[in-house]
């Protein structure tokens, strides 16, 4: 699940908060990557807690259902049943590995802040389990299909969850879109002869990549001057404040991946850096970044420095 476009954003911010504190002053070379470590294994934390949030919520609306069903079975509506009655989220309440994951964590927040009930709710509301009755197609597929869209339309952008998983982890908020598509990923990869050994997403989608990671922030601390220098040599005639501090972040980690990692086509770093930029920077610097690492990156070339 952690892939290197998780891990880019990531070292960006740990690189943030490294250079903010005053480099090697209240936050040393230790401090960041640990912090880096952390904040990777909340990313898989997270998306390990949406999944149960969801197998949650089908084992609630079981609880409500038989309920209904034995004591008050006038209000118990069609759609209600056949939602109670979905075969992958009851697939995935049986998932042996999240299971094993969860034993780990501590889930009770999910029940006790009300939010597993206030889900539930929300999606016997929804136009999207109108839909999936008024099509009349109740076979796996369809249910996969629900699942998908219950996720994109009530939990993609839920004020409440969000404020709930804020309270838990300051650093879920951060991580929620990217691990949101994660999730839905991991729902149109399920097949119903699985069972309950349907696999999903391992930690690191590379066992490389956790290697990277650690390498990736230790090269842009460590060469961070020189990058500064070869971003300075490049602006000539600009006051440095009107340099964004995030924009010579990012083109700092980009050059350190540029200049380090020789196996990374340039094409690559250079557009995952613009990426970057869109997200945490101004609306101007796409091109401004992409501008400047081609810049430097063909005057490298030139010296020899690198060979891409």
């Amino acid at each position: 699940m952690i892939n290197r476009v998780l891990i880019r954003l990531k070292v960006v911010q740990i690189a943030y908060a490294y250079f903010e504190s005053g480099e090697s002053g209240k936050k040393g070379l230790k401090w960041a990557g640990q912090e880096l470590a952390q904040s990777l294994s909340s990313a898989y934390s997270l998306y390990n807690n949406l999944l149960y949030m969801m197998s949650c919520v089908i084992d609630y609306s079981r609880l409500v259902v038989e309920k209904k069903q034995q004591y008050y079975p006038e209000k118990l509506r069609q759609s209600e049943l056949r939602f109670s009655q979905n075969r992958v989220l009851a697939q995935l309440s049986e998932n042996k590995s999240l299971k094993e994951f969860m034993e780990t964590e501590h889930p009770e927040w999910m029940s006790d802040s009300g939010l597993i009930k206030s889900i539930y709710a929300q999606i016997l509301e929804s136009r999207v389990l109108e839909d999936y009755m008024a099509e009349e197609r109740f076979d796996y597929e369809a249910d996969r299909d629900l699942c998908r869209r219950l996720y994109k339309s009530i939990v993609f952008d839920n004020a409440e969850l969000e404020a709930a998983l804020e309270e838990q982890n300051l650093y879920w908020n951060g991580d929620k879109d990217m691990v949101d598509s994660f999730v839905i990923k991991t729902f149109k990869g399920f097949k119903e002869e699985n069972g309950a050994d349907q696999p999903l997403l391992p930690a690191y989608t590379d066992p490389e990549d956790e290697k990277f990671a650690s390498d990736l922030l230790l090269a842009t601390i460590e060469g961070a001057e020189e990058y500064r220098q070869l971003i300075a040599s490049h602006t000539r005639g600009w006051e440095a404040g009107r340099l964004a501090f995030m924009d010579s972040l990012i083109m700092q980690v980009g050059l350190a991946e540029i200049m380090k990692f020789p196996a990374i086509p340039l094409k690559v770093s250079i557009n995952e850096y613009v990426e970057i930029s869109k997200f945490y920077s101004t609306p101007n610097s796409a091109g401004f970044v992409n501008g400047m690492l081609d810049t430097i990156a063909k005057e490298l070339a030139s010296n020899g420095i690198i060979n891409k």
